[in-house]
C-alpha cells in the first residue's frame, strides 16, 4: 500500500460561551494545532506529541483525544490498515481553550480526506467528539464542532450543527497558573449540577436564545450582555481563586460579560476596550495571590483546513 499523508490545522476555541453549556463553541484565530497523519502498512496506531504541553499529555491512543478518533474510525469502518500521527501541539492543554478538541478535529477532517470517506457533517463532528470521550469521559462536541467549522457554532446531541459568522469582537482572555490535575476535564464535570430548579433553566434558555439571536444579526453588545450562565458557572467558579473579584474587575473595566472558557480556568470577557478589561482582569488575580497570562483574542470564519498533503 502507497503511504497517503496529510497535514491539517485546526483552530483553538472557547466552549459553552456563557449559557450554552456543551452546545456553543467559538473558534480563536491565531491559536491552533498542526496534526500530520500518515498510513501505514502496520495495523496499528503510532503517536507522538510535540509542542506546548506535550510532555503532558498521553501517547496511548485509547488515552489521547487524537488517538481515539482513529482508533474509533479504524474500528468503525474496519480500515485494515494503521496510521502515524504526529501532534504539533499549539494549544496548551488544560486551559479551556479546547486543546484536546483541536486535536481530535484536526484527526477527523484529516483521517475523512486521506481515506476519502466523504462523511457528513453530523458523522465527522461525531468522530471528533468521540476523540474528547476519551478525556473527559462523554462524547461532547461543542469544541470540536467549532474546531472543524469555525466561527460561532451550535451543536445539539445528535450532532446537528450550525455555523455562523463570528461576532465581531476582541475579546480579554486571561489565565490563571494554577493546578486542576491531569483529570482536569472530569474534575470540572464532576462538578456540575445534577439538579437544576425550573426557574433557573428558564432563565439560562432566555440568555442562550438572545446571545444566538445577537450573532446572527451581529449585535455585539447583546452579545455580551448575554455571555451569562446561572447553572455551570457558580459550581465551576469554586475552583477557580479569586473567579468573583476577577469577573467584577471585568465587568467594572467596562465588559459587557464575562464567563470561563469552557471547563476553565481561562476567564474570558468582551467590551470595547479589551486590552483595558485584561489589565484589569490580571491585576484583581494579582490581588488575590494568583500569578496569570493574559492576551486579547478574536474570532475567526475559518476551521479545519489541510496544510499539505501527499497521495503518492
Amino acid at each position: 500500500m502507497a503511504e497517503k499523508k496529510i497535514v491539517v490545522y485546526s483552530p483553538a476555541s472557547i466552549a459553552n460561551v456563557g449559557p450554552g453549556f456543551d452546545s456553543f463553541g467559538i473558534a480563536l484565530k491565531g491559536m491552533g494545532d498542526y496534526v500530520t497523519i500518515s498510513t501505514t502498512t502496520e495495523d496499528s496506531i503510532y503517536l507522538d506529541v510535540k509542542g506546548k504541553g506535550a510532555k503532558e499529555i498521553p501517547r496511548q491512543p485509547e488515552k489521547n483525544s487524537s488517538g481515539a478518533v482513529a482508533k474509533y474510525v479504524k474500528e468503525k469502518f474496519n480500515v485494515a490498515h494503521g496510521f502515524n500521527i504526529i501532534i504539533e501541539k499549539g494549544v496548551e492543554p488544560g486551559k479551556g481553550l479546547g486543546s484536546s478538541g483541536a486535536s481530535a478535529a484536526a484527526t477527523a477532517y484529516g483521517i475523512n480526506v486521506l481515506l476519502d470517506m466523504k462523511l457528513s457533517r453530523a458523522h465527522l463532528i461525531h468522530a471528533a467528539a468521540m476523540g474528547e470521550a476519551s478525556v473527559s469521559g462523554s462524547p461532547h462536541a461543542d469544541n470540536v464542532t467549532a474546531s472543524l467549522l469555525g466561527g460561532f457554532t451550535v451543536v445539539n446531541s445528535e450532532y446537528d450543527a450550525i455555523k455562523l459568522p463570528p461576532p465581531k469582537v476582541k475579546m480579554a482572555l486571561v489565565t490563571p497558573i494554577i493546578e486542576l490535575g491531569s483529570e482536569k476535564t472530569r474534575r470540572t464535570r464532576a462538578v456540575l449540577p445534577k439538579t437544576v430548579e425550573f426557574k433557573t433553566a428558564m432563565k439560562q434558555v432566555s440568555y442562550a436564545s438572545l446571545l444566538v439571536a445577537s450573532v446572527a444579526i451581529g449585535d455585539t453588545k447583546m452579545f455580551g450582555r448575554c455571555i451569562r450562565d446561572v447553572i455551570v458557572e457558580p459550581s465551576r467558579a469554586k475552583l477557580i481563586p479569586g473567579f468573583n473579584k476577577v469577573k467584577e474587575a471585568a465587568l467594572d473595566a467596562g465588559a459587557y460579560g464575562c464567563s470561563i472558557a469552557g471547563g476553565g480556568p481561562s476567564l474570558f470577557a468582551i467590551g470595547e476596550d479589551a486590552l483595558k478589561i485584561s489589565k484589569a482582569m490580571s491585576e484583581a488575580f494579582v490581588s488575590v495571590g494568583v500569578k496569570c497570562e493574559s492576551r486579547v483574542v478574536e474570532p475567526t470564519l475559518e476551521g479545519s483546513k489541510i496544510v499539505s498533503k501527499n497521495f503518492l
